[in-house]
C-alpha cells in the first residue's frame, strides 16, 4: 500500500474553534473489510454528519478526463466498458480494473500515485466547504486505506469499526460472494487490523445486532461531538466579542 509523506493539509481552514479544522471535527473512520463501517456513517450522517466516502469520490475521478487519461494510459483499454451508446465514451470498468490492481502490487501503487492526491485536494475542499456553511456538525471522512495513506491528518480523531473475522467473512460471503482467500486477498493490500485498532482514537465493536451499534454510535457521539458543541459556543460567543471593541476616537490612550 503506498504511502505518502505528511504534509500539512492545504484545505485547513483558520477560522477560530476547538477543532483542527475549526468550528467542527472531522473523524476518519475506518475498520476491517465488511465489519459495517458504512452502517456506521450512515448513523453519523442521520446525527447531521457530512459524509465523504472515499470509495465513491474514487470512482467518480476514474469519470473524469485528467485521472481517466492516466489511467489508461498505464492499464490499457481492456479495463474500458462497452460504449452506453453510440458515440458515448466508454466508461472504466471498475470491475475489470479492481481484478488487475488487487492480483499485482505495483499495479495497485501506480492507481494509489494517479487517484490518492486528487482524493486529497476533493476532501480537503469539502471539509473547508463544510466549515464555511457550518451547515454540518462533524464531517466523517469513511476512508478503508485512511491510515494508508495518510489522510488521518486530515482528522481530529480515528474511529475504528471492529468484528470479529469469522462474522466479517459470513456478511462479505452473503453481500458479496467472496470467498476466504477473496478476503485475504484484500486484507494484505492493507495495514494489519491490530495497527489500525491501535492507532485509533475510538473503537465500535460490531458484534451484534443493528441497533447494538447505532447504540454504540449514540454514545461515540455523546463523548466526541456533543462535549465540545459548548466550547465551540463559547468560541464563537468570544470572537464576536473580539469584534465588537471599539476603539474610541483619538486612539488608545
Amino acid at each position: 500500500m503506498a504511502r505518502y509523506a505528511r504534509r500539512p493539509p492545504s484545505g485547513v481552514s483558520h477560522r477560530r474553534g476547538p477543532w483542527k479544522h475549526g468550528s467542527i471535527p472531522v473523524l476518519g473512520l475506518i475498520g476491517g473489510i465488511g465489519a459495517g463501517k458504512s452502517l456506521v456513517a450512515a448513523a453519523l450522517a442521520e446525527r447531521g454528519a457530512l459524509v465523504l466516502d472515499a470509495d465513491s469520490i474514487g470512482h467518480t475521478l476514474l469519470d473524469q478526463r485528467p485521472a481517466r487519461e492516466q489511467v489508461l494510459k498505464r492499464f490499457g483499454k481492456s479495463i474500458l466498458e462497452a460504449p452506453a451508446a453510440p458515440n458515448s465514451p466508454p466508461r472504466i470498468d471498475r470491475g475489470a480494473l479492481g481484478v488487475l490492481v488487487f492480483a499485482q502490487p505495483q499495479a495497485l501503487r501506480n492507481l494509489e500515485a494517479i487517484l490518492h492526491p486528487r482524493m486529497r485536494r476533493t476532501f480537503e475542499r469539502a471539509i473547508a466547504r463544510a466549515v464555511r456553511k457550518g451547515q454540518a456538525n462533524a464531517v466523517v471522512l469513511d476512508a478503508a486505506v485512511l491510515l494508508e495513506a495518510g489522510w488521518n491528518d486530515l482528522c481530529d480523531t480515528v474511529v475504528f469499526v471492529d468484528a470479529p473475522r469469522e462474522q466479517r467473512l459470513a456478511r462479505l460471503s452473503a453481500q458479496r460472494g467472496w470467498s476466504d482467500d477473496a478476503l485475504a486477498a484484500r486484507e494484505r493490500m492493507q495495514w494489519p487490523l491490530d495497527e489500525k485498532r491501535r492507532q485509533a482514537g475510538h473503537v465500535l465493536a460490531n458484534t451484534g445486532d443493528v441497533e447494538s451499534l447505532r447504540a454504540a454510535v449514540d454514545r461515540l457521539w455523546k463523548e466526541v461531538i456533543t462535549p465540545n458543541r459548548s466550547l465551540r459556543a463559547a468560541t464563537a460567543r468570544t470572537d464576536g466579542a473580539r469584534r465588537q471593541v471599539h476603539v474610541p476616537r483619538g486612539g488608545p490612550p
